[in-house]
């Protein structure tokens, strides 16, 4: 699996393993990965499937962030201007909403 990569004068903020919710017909599936934070974006790299960046979201593109929890499932949802939304779960999800406010996108 090759390493992230970051852009020329981007500094990495935060990473973790959590899964990325993405819908699969009527449901959404967790699909699991590795996230980055970085001060310029927000990206996701599925595992298991080489390539791209499977999201690659520009800060300026992102509207914000909520917060939700199903049990002891804390979600982490990013909202982005055009409507596109991203929810992620796992251990670092308190972590990543740290590492969010530090870059100061807002809580929705």
């Amino acid at each position: 699996m090759a390493k992230f990569q970051l852009n020329p004068s981007e500094t990495l903020i935060g990473s973790g393993m959590m899964s990325l919710y993405l819908k699969q017909g009527l449901y959404k599936k967790p699909f699991h990965g590795n996230i980055y934070i970085t001060d310029q974006r927000v990206c996701f790299k599925i595992s298991m499937m080489p390539g791209a960046l499977d999201m690659d979201l520009p800060l300026e593109n992102i509207k914000g962030f909520s917060v939700s929890g199903v049990a002891i499932f804390t979600y982490v949802t990013i909202h982005s201007w055009k409507g596109e939304t991203y929810s992620f779960t796992g251990f670092p999800a308190k972590k990543l909403q740290g590492w969010l406010t530090q870059l100061g996108v807002q809580k929705l």
